[in-house]
């Protein structure tokens, strides 16, 4: 072993851990030169029933199965690469590894978006930092993008394709007129999604990106429990046929805007204007779109997830924190919340934003004046709508989409629309950016 080599310790060796232990050994001499020493596996920590293919390249000797085993033979690895995803375990190991004085890298969203805050004042207590890269893009460096080139920049805005399960099946929906279950079961074909794929349709896994997303461009305070989150998982062909008549795509977005009441956090499903550079954003790829006050628009795109994607962001952390550049930055910048006064967190209720509607109503003889009544009195006014010639008496699809409308002012109307006679089901609600 060479006398400068920087050791590293992993805690996980599944899809993204045996990614990285791949590059580390099959790269080895591509990342001597270029950190001017060897970067080196020092310790795996696997479970028994992981051992076998994923753990195949990890030099001889280095492999443990206990925690404890783990950390008292890891006493000479300078980082550790925490890749056991979860909660609860994943937050033990990384403030062990912080307390011991030792750099860690995560692709943990769900750990940072619940428990960021306190981590990151623990790292910094102990001098030491956290870097996340893979955490909220997988292979597309926005976090770097956000601690360096945006620095410099108020960011006012920010809308995020990070799902890539949910961005596959929107693209089979929107371009191939293919049913939701069909798209799943295809997603789940490809290995794109889970088999329980909850987190990833019902929006959760792009709340906790956003919430850690959040937490740099806006020095948010917020947890993923605090984005309100609409997930894809009750869309209607019928929508996506719509909207492609009004020009707009289908896209699940992670989305958040400084307004002058505070800032707005949200995931859901909304449409956009086909000519937009996000609405070209197909299969599993993701983009996150920024707008900062003095760089104006920029665009993030790649995989955004993947084993080799997360394993190229995880060890691009380690060669930064080997560089030095990465402590400088984490310990050199106040954009962390629990250094500052955060902003206000605004309900998504209170912001004003333009709206598709639809719903059945009965075609007869004075309800579009019931309906247009209705979102009048709220202070709505109708941009267009779109109504496919019927016989008269039956029940025909109605699609409404507003100019500029206060969200709660929507839903209320909504709400009365439903309880309509003439209107059939509960009006669907998508917004329009």
């Amino acid at each position: 072993m060479a006398e400068n080599a920087v050791k590293v310790g992993l805690v996980g060796c599944g899809t993204v851990g045996s990614g990285v232990v791949r590059l580390l050994v099959e790269q080895a001499d591509l990342y001597t030169a270029r950190m001017g020493r060897p970067i080196e596996i020092g310790r795996v920590l696997c479970r028994a029933e992981d051992v076998g293919e994923a753990t195949a390249q990890v030099p001889d000797g280095r492999l443990v199965h206990d925690v404890d085993q783990f950390f008292s033979e890891a006493d000479d690895c300078r980082i550790i690469l925490e890749l056991a995803g979860g909660k609860a375990f994943a937050k033990t190991v990384v403030e062990r590894a912080i307390k011991a004085g030792k750099h860690v890298v995560t692709a943990n969203k769900a750990l940072l978006a619940a428990h960021g805050r306190e981590l990151f004042a623990l790292a910094r207590e102990h001098g030491v930092s956290i870097a996340f890269e893979a955490s909220c893009g997988g292979g597309i460096p926005i976090i770097t993008a956000m601690q360096h080139n945006l620095a410099s920049n108020r960011i006012d805005a920010m809308y995020g394709i990070l799902n890539g399960t949910c961005n596959y099946i929107l693209t089979q929906m929107t371009r191939h007129g293919v049913a939701y279950d069909d798209a799943l079961a295809e997603a789940q074909a490809r290995g794109y999604a889970e088999a329980d794929p909850t987190l990833d349709v019902g929006g959760g896994d792009a709340a906790h990106k956003l919430a850690i997303l959040a937490s740099l461009a806006f020095g948010a305070a917020a947890t993923d429990e605090q984005v309100r989150c609409t997930g894809i998982d009750t869309l209607d062909l019928a929508d996506v046929r719509f909207g492609a008549e009004l020009g707009y795509e289908l896209k699940l977005l992670a989305i958040g805007e400084r307004t002058a009441g505070g800032l707005s956090l949200q995931v859901a499903p909304c449409f956009v204007a086909r000519d937009e550079q996000l609405a070209q954003v197909g299969g599993s790829f993701n983009a996150l779109s920024v707008f900062g006050h003095a760089v104006g628009h920029t665009l993030y795109y790649g995989r955004g997830a993947g084993q080799m994607p997360t394993a190229s962001a995880v060890v691009g952390d380690v060669l930064s924190i080997v560089a030095g550049a990465y402590p400088a930055v984490f310990t050199g910048l106040r954009a962390w919340p629990d250094l500052h006064d955060p902003p206000r967190l605004i309900d998504p209720d209170e912001q004003a934003a333009r709206y598709y509607l639809r719903f059945s109503a009965k075609d007869v003889p004075g309800v579009a004046a019931q309906f247009t009544r209705i979102l009048g009195d709220e202070g709505i006014s109708i941009a267009a709508v779109l109504q496919h010639e019927s016989q008269a008496g039956q029940f025909v699809p109605v699609v409404i989409t507003t100019h500029e409308a206060n969200d709660g002012a929507v839903r209320r109307a909504a709400a009365q629309l439903a309880a309509l006679k003439t209107i059939q089901g509960p009006p669907v609600i998508i917004r329009i950016v």
